[in-house]
């Protein structure tokens, strides 16, 4: 009898153990079936984490420096007369000092102009930095840092508001200070050109400063241009193919990477020789290559005024070049001893 009634016991015990299972169990399989056959929504924007910007990591810190390092903007010390806490306004943005009395003078031509051969009058205002403390224009003033590292997106460092723009391409963030400063114009150049229509800086020019060169993509000795090419080995690229108008001279001074060349020339700070980026293969030869005033065809070797206008003497126009109609005097009352 004891048998019997343990056994009934646990038959019971069983029963009544199913009867409070079996509904929980069902119940979970019907709530995971009303989950996987729910509609999917997309996440509103505002419950999004908010995305980390991409950082770079440390071989691409080490190899950013090690390319900048080669570069013009790692060694941007201004060693001219006073504060060059207004010159560093791009030459090394960290150290610019909005505040200065010579912040806006500095932008002022006027303000630098002298007598040829005398020193640069000096700005007054402003500390100078010394080449120490001279931060030059490193990671910071184009990549936001993130912890140890940097933002491998670009932006501008504003040293004026203390926070950084958002530049929507290479393009314009180059512009902060390689257009309409002291005559470098070199955007404006680029976007006019009819060639490389569209291109961003960093497409011929290495994005951390590496130099580049023509002949990084293009090889003269190729081409239906490569027999001129041969007979012009001292001719800047860019000389021929301006499509600015720029003058062209034959550099020489010694110290200029562009020595003994002939080159296109502007006024950038003063005359300066300068590789044009309004670039076409419409070659005009006639702007080296044209009648003197013998009438004879002849190389402008000097590639200067000289050559035809000796002294100075301008009894002919040049019909090469358009004739400004309110010319600028061409010998200052200086040089004349007014």
């Amino acid at each position: 009898m004891a048998t019997s009634f343990q056994l009934g016991g646990y038959l019971m015990d069983t029963r009544r153990g199913l009867a409070l299972v079996l509904p929980l169990f069902f119940g979970l399989i019907l709530f995971t079936f009303a989950l996987s056959t729910a509609p999917t929504t997309a996440a509103s924007p505002d419950l999004d984490a908010t995305p980390t910007p991409p950082v770079a990591s440390s071989e691409q810190v080490a190899a950013a420096r090690a390319e900048w390092l080669e570069s013009s903007h790692s060694d941007t010390y201004d060693r001219g007369v006073g504060a060059n806490t207004t010159c560093a306004r791009c030459k090394s943005p960290t150290n610019w000092d909005p505040q200065a009395d010579t912040a806006d003078l500095s932008l002022d031509c006027y303000s630098c102009k002298h007598v040829p051969g005398e020193p640069r009058p000096e700005l007054v205002g402003g500390d100078p930095v010394s080449e120490q403390d001279w931060n030059n224009i490193s990671c910071e003033i184009c990549h936001e840092p993130i912890g140890g590292s940097y933002s491998t997106g670009i932006a501008y460092w504003d040293q004026l508001t203390g926070m950084y723009q958002q530049v929507n391409s290479v393009m314009e963030l180059c512009a902060h200070c390689h257009e309409g400063q002291h005559g470098f114009e070199v955007i404006e150049e680029q976007r006019a050109s009819p060639i490389h229509t569209g291109w961003d800086c960093t497409k011929c020019h290495g994005p951390h400063g590496s130099p580049s060169a023509c002949t990084d993509c293009h090889n003269p000795q190729e081409g239906p241009g490569a027999p001129e090419h041969a007979r012009h080995p001292d001719v800047n690229c860019t000389a021929c193919h301006d499509a600015g108008g720029l003058t062209i001279h034959r550099e020489l001074d010694p110290d200029s990477k562009h020595y003994d060349t002939y080159i296109p020339v502007r006024f950038a700070h003063s005359l300066t020789s300068w590789p044009s980026h309004d670039l076409t293969t419409d070659i005009v030869c006639v702007r080296c290559h044209h009648p003197g005033l013998t009438g004879a065809s002849q190389v402008d070797t000097s590639t200067g005024c000289s050559a035809c206008h000796p002294d100075g003497a301008m009894w002919n126009w040049c019909t090469n070049f358009t004739r400004n109609p309110n010319p600028m005097t061409t010998v200052s009352n200086y040089e004349q001893g007014e």
